[in-house]
């Protein structure tokens, strides 16, 4: 896989920003990156078993912040009858495009105060996965493709046994001011565990995150989430 070195990547995060609002054609969302979006994550019990179901606002509105801050976690609660609900955002995605099929591309879309939601992905999760637990692998039920461009910094995490997990999106939810620009300089703010590493690169070619019924992701200790490549 070729690359550009460092250097080069506050240009490209510059030229990055300048593409058009997300397009939907057929099952694939193109021109994502750093657009802004949110997810209502509704965690139903049945018995020991736990259920997270995931409606995301991509494709219908960019999650504004005046219906976004006026949600209640009680009143999705009550909405979904559910033990708990994940406010997931504001987070913004990172890679260029996005197709779906099976569930991911037919989930049935919800309004929540005027804002429409679908759902992309559901999670099978222990009691102990109610836990924030950084650096840790999830599963996740979902059919996607991700496709980050070449010429595009992306951004990537490295675990202790070679694993490596590329950006999907970052977050502003513990850190309120985290931006697109903050991104290569990140690593100064995580804390990594011993054997982890954060690092940047410019692919020359296109990365393609695939996920064929599952993915398995992390997450870093500032809520970006990450997916792991093959």
């Amino acid at each position: 896989m070729g690359l550009i070195r460092s250097s080069t990547i506050a240009v490209l995060l510059i030229a990055g920003l300048a593409s058009a609002e997300p397009i939907k054609v057929g099952d694939t969302i193109e021109s994502v990156r750093n657009t802004r979006y949110c997810e209502i994550i509704p965690i139903v019990r049945d018995g020991l078993h736990l259920t997270a179901t995931v409606y995301n606002t991509l494709s219908h509105n960019d999650c504004p912040p005046k219906i976004w801050d006026g949600i209640t976690e009680d009143a999705m609660k009550q909405r979904f009858g559910a033990l708990m609900v994940l406010m997931n955002g504001p987070r913004y995605f990172i890679m260029d495009e996005i197709s779906a099929s099976g569930a991911s591309a037919s989930g049935k879309t919800i309004d929540v105060d005027g804002m429409e939601l679908t759902m992309r992905a559901s999670i099978d999760l222990g009691l102990f996965d109610l836990l924030h637990r950084p650096y840790r692998e999830t599963t996740i039920d979902r059919d996607t493709v991700y496709r980050f461009k070449a010429g595009s910094p992306v951004f990537l995490l490295g675990g202790p046994d070679g694993s490596r997990y590329v950006m999907q999106a970052y977050a502003q939810i513990v850190d309120k001011t985290l931006t697109y620009d903050d991104l290569p300089t990140l690593g100064t703010k995580l804390k990594l565990p011993s054997g982890w590493r954060y690092s940047t690169m410019v692919p020359q070619q296109d990365i393609v995150a695939g996920a064929k019924g599952t993915a398995t992701v992390v997450q870093d200790d500032l809520d970006n989430t990450y997916q792991k490549l093959d």
